[in-house]
């Protein structure tokens, strides 16, 4: 029986060698791929975060990321919102080392009992360590993956980082990744903000963040967070009152925030962005949680787009009425259209009188239409809309009127409508019964009522709106401060949601007469003189050449001073002054300045034929604003990570919020980049003399009555289009580049569609561009005081008195003008070339 004994023995030896031989190949087999723990332990600094685009304010203009997450240290996340999470999911996490066989036996026997799965049998390691599987299917090889890296993360790292990983990582609905970003999207709250239903309605969401949103599903959102509450109450965390006091509060959800992007400045934001990804990366912008501080100044912005979307409506009026929005033929789309508006607009249609909404008609006369707002039935008179007459794309004649509203609406059409406003800023009601009188100025029985609204309309009449459309006309406007390059504001549309083209960087227009300030530079750095006389005589063609161009005055004849030339934009002169200055040598100063546009050799660049954008534009007139340095324009001050490393450093070292140790790594950075000189001082001074003369007594009187000294330079581009038969020239593009001692800004007027339509037969820079600049700037200047430009003359810089007409010594009883003159290119009798 001994060696029976012995056998034996020596058979179960052999077996558990062999159990354990086996068990150790299927550990390596099944342990082969599993991550490493350093990527697991440094999950804190690889966590992807949210980049956020920032204003030169601190507002936040857009937030940027695959998943949004919010880190949050354990430290951080208080004590009865982690234990809402272990009482809901793993109530044995500080007992068990991974695995918890017995919250295991206790989920199987729950969802066999309820016939569905009720409870899960993972335990919070588990499912940290499932988040970090590439495999995420349910199979028995990712199983036991998941159980093994289980053991080995809890006896190398331990409860609190698993917790502080599991807390962060998991997904909670709405985009919300970790308890952080989940306090901030469903409650608005930081952690330590949040109640103790709060915290049980997050840790709820764990299971099944879709079915138990809150948002979509908030009676079962309500039901599981009870659940959660009587689950904190069996595993001791809270006492049975403080649950019952929980579960009796209401779910009270902040509004989710809606995206920040297209409230404040779509297109700036959109530009950062492109300009981060080209410099650092997409997943760099996507997963390294950047802070992005840019240069947008949001008040600046703001009247940038109010200018934008003014100019455009009100030139697109000028231009004729292209229909309703739509048109509504039956009672039934009516009706739904009326508790519609009753939904969005509520009682007070026009809380924001600034806004434009929709409105259905509901009555038409000749002097007057009705127009429900849902709530309230306005009064739209013919007042206020008689600019309604046809849109013909085939004409270039604005300012149609139309005598009647019943030739522009009918019942049933859905119209843009605005309430109008006296001088005050008071919404203005008519007569209650009112009869309709014509639109001749002075009737319509209508009087202005400060402080009115929908709730006294019975007694004082309906509120009256104006007729609006959406424009078809596009504008853009650019500025940015010419001393530190920071781009203050971009508009580079009327309306972001309507087409993301961003016309400002994106767009390549003929400039016009604008371009005509780069060769005068050239020409007065080459030599030539303020008082020089220039042909202004018809333009010449050779044989088979169609150009003709004229100028804008349409003269022909005679001559002109250079100054002059420039100051009336007189086309003919400056052509010729063009070619003497050299085609070839304008395009290499072009260059020069920072245009990298196609600039293409011909006579036609003289009145700005070649395209150029608007950003590159104003960045070249930013060198005559700085005294003939380049300064290119800067749209982001800073970049930092999550880990507070400065990817970037490009503010101004003498804004405010700049720190003393960056002040001067700033400054040492700016003398090492100190801008390049690219135009004689003295030179520069001339050509910015007779840009401020433009404004002074040139083609943009109109931009001198912005409250403080400008200069700059207009254009108006047009193209050649068949109507009638015949060909015409047709305006497309008007321009206004202008600066004043702090700021260069430019203002585009067009059509995206160049085909689309002239602007107007008679419209030019000075009816729209040169308007619209103008409005902008006088709300950028406001009340401060500014200095004259373009300042004193420097040293080597002459001046004398000429005869305005054809240069030389001033004849008595005949207009005179103003020279100036670098001394070392003067000739005498008054002319260099």
């Amino acid at each position: 029986m001994g060696w029976l004994f012995r056998y034996g023995l020596f058979t179960l030896i052999l077996l558990a060698l062999s159990t354990l031989f086996v068990g150790r190949a299927a550990y390596r087999y099944f342990a082969a791929e599993l991550p490493s723990l350093s990527a697991v332990d440094d999950y804190r600094d690889q966590a992807p975060g949210v980049t956020r685009i920032h204003a030169a304010d601190g507002s936040l203009l857009a937030e940027l990321a695959r998943e949004h997450r919010s880190y949050a240290p354990l430290s951080d996340i208080p004590e009865q919102l982690i234990s809402a999470f272990l009482s809901a999911e793993d109530r044995r996490f500080f007992e068990h080392t991974g695995l918890d066989y017995r919250g295991l036996a206790r989920a199987m026997k729950a969802n066999l009992q309820s016939g569905t799965v009720v409870q899960g049998g993972s335990t919070i390691t588990q499912q940290v360590a499932k988040s970090f599987l590439a495999d995420q299917d349910r199979t028995l090889d990712r199983k036991l993956r998941e159980a093994i890296l289980s053991l080995k993360m809890e006896s190398s790292l331990g409860k609190g980082p698993i917790l502080e990983i599991y807390l962060n990582k998991i997904f909670l609905g709405h985009g919300a990744y970790g308890v952080r970003a989940a306090a901030s999207r469903y409650f608005d709250k930081d952690l330590d903000e949040l109640s103790l239903a709060e915290s049980a309605l997050i840790a709820g969401m764990a299971q099944a963040p879709s079915r138990w949103s809150p948002v979509s599903n908030p009676d079962l959102a309500m039901r599981r967070r009870n659940i959660v509450l009587r689950d904190m109450v069996e595993a001791g965390y809270i006492s049975s009152d403080e649950a019952e006091a929980a579960a009796a509060e209401p779910i009270e959800l902040a509004e989710l925030r809606s995206d920040p992007f297209r409230r404040r400045a779509p297109f700036y934001a959109e530009h950062v962005r492109q300009l981060t990804v080209e410099r650092l990366g997409e997943d760099a912008v996507l997963a390294d949680g950047l802070v992005i501080e840019s240069a947008v100044a949001l008040p600046i912005q703001a009247a940038a787009d109010r200018s934008v979307g003014k100019a455009a409506r009100a030139l697109d009026r000028r231009q004729g009425w292209r229909g309703p929005e739509a048109h509504l033929r039956n009672a039934d789309e009516r009706e739904a259209l009326r508790e519609r508006m009753r939904a969005e607009y509520g009682e007070q249609p026009f809380a924001d009188p600034e806004r434009w909404i929709l409105g259905l008609v509901s009555d038409v006369r000749q002097y007057e239409a009705s127009v429900e707002l849902g709530a309230i039935t306005t009064r739209l008179t013919l007042r206020h809309a008689d600019w309604a007459a046809p849109y013909d794309p085939r004409s270039g004649v604005n300012d149609q009127r139309t005598n009647s509203l019943e030739d522009a609406l009918v019942v049933g059409d859905v119209i843009w409508v605005r309430a109008v406003r006296d001088r005050e800023g008071a919404m203005v009601r008519g007569e209650p019964h009112a009869e309709p009188t014509p639109a001749d100025g002075t009737g319509e029985g209508t009087k202005p009522s400060a402080g009115a609204n929908a709730d006294n309309a019975d007694e004082e009449g309906p509120l009256l709106v104006e007729l609006g459309q959406t424009p078809l006309v596009e504008a853009a406007s650019f500025t940015f401060d010419h001393h530190s390059g920071q781009v203050v504001a971009m508009a580079g549309g009327v309306d972001y949601d309507r087409s993301q083209y961003d016309r400002t960087t994106s767009a390549c227009r003929s400039p016009g007469s604008v371009f005509k300030a780069i060769y005068y530079a050239l020409a007065l750095d080459q030599g030539w003189q303020m008082d020089d006389v220039l042909e202004a005589k018809a333009w010449e063609p050779e044989p088979g050449e169609e150009w003709n161009p004229r100028n804008i005055d349409k003269t022909l004849d005679g001559k002109v001073l250079l100054r002059t030339a420039l100051i009336k934009s007189l086309n003919t002169p400056s052509i010729r002054l063009f070619l003497a200055v050299g085609i070839h040598e304008t395009i290499t100063f072009a260059r020069k300045l920072g245009f990298t546009s196609e600039l293409i050799p011909d006579k036609g660049l003289s009145l700005g034929a070649s395209c150029v954008r608007i950003d590159e534009l104003s960045a070249a007139f930013g060198v005559f604003a700085r005294g003939g340095s380049l300064q290119r324009p800067l749209y982001i001050q800073r970049i930092t990570d999550k880990r507070g490393v400065t990817r970037l450093d490009q503010r101004d070292p003498e804004a405010g919020a700049v720190d003393i140790a960056g002040r001067i790594d700033r400054m040492a950075a700016r003398q090492l980049e100190a801008p390049e000189q690219l135009l004689d001082h003295r030179s520069n001074y001339l050509i910015s003399r007779l840009l401020r003369e433009v404004v002074t007594s040139g083609t943009a009187t109109r931009a001198s009555h912005i409250g403080a000294p400008a200069a700059g330079k207009s254009g108006t581009s047009s193209g050649r289009y068949k109507r009638d038969g015949h060909w015409d020239d047709l305006t497309t593009d008007t321009w206004f580049v202008g600066f004043t001692a702090r700021h260069v800004s430019a203002a585009w007027m067009g059509f995206d569609d160049r085909n689309e339509r002239s602007l107007g037969d008679e419209d030019a820079s000075y009816t729209t561009a040169i308007p619209m600049w103008a409005d902008f700037m006088k709300q950028v200047v406001g009340e401060r005081e500014y200095p004259q430009i373009p300042g004193e003359p420097p040293e080597g810089v002459g001046r004398k008195q000429v005869d305005a007409t054809h240069g030389g010594t001033p004849v008595p009883g005949m207009p005179a003008a103003t020279i100036y003159y670098r001394q070392d290119l003067r000739r005498d009798g008054g002319a260099a070339n």
